[in-house]
């Protein structure tokens, strides 16, 4: 009880929760209700007066620092939202994507007078760190799609509005004496083009991942081949990073002998520059304030707790940005540090460290303990449980702590010339070990669950309430370590069943944007894909689906407009679930070079799929099940009265005689009439074996 810290922190990152789900009007009945239970507490524990009181006014005031930042902006930033304006800032920000568009964020002012950070989305002419730019556009609002909650992670970084691709650029000033970020940041551009350059396709983007945070050019399979290995964290950079660069500094340190007050100087030096050079992540700023925090304990003899360091940078982080907590990089930074650093050793202080075997099982423990405290936060963010994290994270975060220094050495050299040439070959390697193996092993069933859908949400949160009830009631490590596994047994358990429950009901999802559509046709734990449009685009939309129900197989994918470009994206986001059959549903040239599948050109494709007749062509694609009839066509190319009736693009006439009507533009003309109606894509309609019907948007947070 004897950390004030802790009560200031935790109740001051509470308080931020709180008040990101209240809106400002009710602070009355919020605040209310907090001293309420403050008072209960009290009297309860009379004893902890002063730590409730402290806790009591750090929420409160948690909650008056973000309502009031919501409150400027929204009165001094979103009247700009839909109004033609101008806009001058710099480029504080830099991501450039493999398609040739960059997005930049800009630190500046509305008209010259309103402070503001935007987002511009453009073609990249590659404009660099601290260049002034002047645009006029009409800024919209950000928002979430179905693909990525975009608007959640640009609150974290303070942008609301966002210049598109329509912005004119009224004037561009480079600056050719940059300051010291923006010197940082383009002398990490240049050192990303050289790597880049001189290593392979993956392992390239992989390296420039883990030393600098800048993975745009790295493949969505081999990222999510690393995430589900449960390593997906080494892609960004994070406070292992700067954890293993203080380690080494403070070696050498002591070698040299440095005194406390130089050592104290030099480690802040290097911290500071280093959260410069990492772009300053969330979790890199609060490795940094961790170590100051220790480094600062010995300059007065004083031994930092890692819980009051942890709530003190989460402290420090939330007060300066206090819409931090709305992305996943805080959580998964603090859930992170708390397990490697607080519960590991807390949990496995008593077990055995005299041979070899005994030390190794504990670290293992450790990492098991780790794993469990960041499940929530990938639960609810990610969508998607890595079951082999403890084991890979043994096994081959060395491994790319290796490739790192190497990469790191390489850079130190310029990263040009044989000697950095020769240091990137050994990175390389190493790297594509990793994703060799981790290619492998990510298509092995068992070896990740998918999240999704309520129940499973309450199994988990039953789980961890079950391990801290134990841990409370007995006071017993050995027994709640056992319930923690038996939860952890029986979550994976409900996740695989899920599937077999999910196989008496057939779910086609609508999934795209505007007209643009493909049809996911989903069956127990494998899956069938229309693409009705030939959008390139069409194949992230069908693997977030796929992949957030924990579809491992795809049995058949149709192209109704096959190309080139959308077989490569297939083919790049299918890499560790390939379709067992390619159907070209129009005469054209052969795929099996770029898709890997023998394709074969058929313009009316007819199977058995779960129990479902399905009759697919370039213009409309039927469903039979359960003596009903689902149709998803194009424009208005319908025949016949299904009962459930899915348009794919624009259409000219409403068809009310249909039992569920649902048209996906919401321009289309439309008689309410007593039917479904869903004005967007993204849904989904599940039959069921007794006739039933249930339809459902799906959200980008969901």
């Amino acid at each position: 009880m004897k950390r004030p810290a802790l009560w200031v922190g935790l109740a001051f990152v509470a308080g931020l929760v709180l008040a990101s789900v209240f809106v400002r009007q009710l602070w009355i009945p919020v605040c209310g209700g907090l001293t309420l239970v403050s008072l209960a507490v009290v009297l309860w524990r009379r004893t902890l007066w002063k730590y409730v009181l402290l806790g009591t006014l750090s929420c409160l005031t948690a909650c008056c620092v973000y309502w009031s930042k919501d409150a400027a902006v929204n009165a001094r930033q979103m009247p700009y939202a839909g109004q033609e304006t101008t806009f001058s800032g710099t480029v504080c920000d830099v991501t450039v994507y493999p398609s040739g568009y960059a997005r930049y964020y800009l630190n500046g002012r509305f008209e010259g007078t309103v402070p503001a950070k935007v987002e511009l989305f453009c073609e990249s002419p590659y404009y660099r760190y601290g260049d002034s730019i002047t645009l006029h556009g009409t800024p919209e609002r950000l928002q979430s799609g179905y693909l990525s909650d975009n608007a959640a992670y640009a609150r974290t970084q303070d942008v609301f509005l966002q210049f598109g691709t329509m912005t004119e650029i009224l004037s561009y000033t480079p600056e050719d004496h940059p300051g010291l970020r923006a010197a940082i940041g383009r002398w990490r551009s240049r050192m990303t083009e050289r790597i880049l350059s001189c290593m392979g396709e993956e392992t390239g983007p992989m390296l420039t991942g883990m030393l600098f945070g800048d993975k745009t050019a790295m493949s969505r399979s081999s990222k999510q081949a690393l995430y589900r290995m449960g390593i997906g964290h080494v892609l960004a950079v994070s406070g292992l990073h700067l954890d293993f660069l203080a380690l080494c500094i403070s070696w050498l340190l002591e070698k040299l002998k440095a005194g406390r007050g130089l050592r104290f100087v030099l480690m802040a030096v290097v911290c500071i520059l280093f959260v410069i050079v990492a772009g300053e992540t969330i979790s890199v700023e609060r490795a940094c304030i961790m170590i100051l925090i220790r480094e600062g304990g010995r300059l007065v003899y004083r031994q930092a707790d890692p819980l009051n360091s942890l709530s003190i940078a989460a402290f420090l982080l939330c007060v300066t940005h206090p819409f931090t907590i709305h992305g996943a990089a805080f959580w998964l930074s603090c859930t992170a540090v708390w397990g490697i650093a607080v519960l590991a050793p807390y949990m496995t202080k008593d077990m055995p460290t005299e041979t070899f075997w005994q030390t190794a099982w504990r670290d293992f423990a450790c990492l098991c303990w780790a794993f469990l405290a960041t499940l929530p936060v990938c639960a609810v963010w990610f969508g998607e449980i890595a079951l082999l994290s403890p084991l890979s994270n043994t096994l081959l975060v060395p491994v790319c702590m290796a490739a790192m220094l190497l990469g790191a050495l390489g850079v130190c050299c310029g990263a040009s010339g044989f000697l950095a040439e020769l240091l990137f070959s050994g990175a390389d390697w190493l790297c594509g070990m990793i994703l060799r193996v981790s290619y492998w092993t990510a298509k092995l069933p068992y070896t990740h669950a998918a999240v999704s859908g309520l129940l499973l949400f309450l199994v988990i949160g039953a789980g961890i309430l079950l391990v801290v009830g134990v841990q409370l009631l007995g006071k017993d490590k050995e027994r709640t370590a056992y319930t923690a596994a038996a939860a952890l047994t029986v979550t994976c358990l409900v996740l695989g069943m899920r599937q077999e429950l999910l196989g008496s009901s057939l779910r086609a999802a609508v999934l795209g944007e505007g007209k643009s559509c493909v049809l996911a046709v989903v069956g127990g734990d494998e899956a069938v894909l229309f693409d009705m449009s030939g959008n390139s685009s069409m194949a992230a939309y069908a693997h977030t689906y796929l992949t957030e129900n924990g579809i491992d197989r795809l049995q058949t994918l149709c192209l109704a407009k096959p190309g080139k470009k959308t077989a490569g994206r297939y083919s790049e986001y299918f890499a560790l679930m390939p379709p067992e059959e390619v159907v070209l549903l129009k005469d054209t040239e052969d795929f099996t070079d770029v898709l890997g599948v023998l394709s074969v050109t058929d313009e009316r494709r007819e199977m058995l799929f779960h129990g479902a007749h399905l009759s697919a062509q370039s213009d409309c694609v039927t469903v039979e099940y359960a003596g009903m009839t689902l149709e998803c066509c194009k424009e208005d190319a319908v025949t016949g009265k299904p009962e459930v009736l899915v348009i794919s693009g624009k259409n000219t006439e409403a068809l009310p005689d249909c039992g569920i009507l649902i048209i996906p533009d919401p321009d289309s003309p439309y008689e309410p009439d007593g039917h479904t109606y869903i004005g967007e894509t993204n849904f989904e309609v599940t039959l069921g074996r007794d006739g039933t019907c249930r339809v459902r948007r799906l959200y980008g947070d969901h």
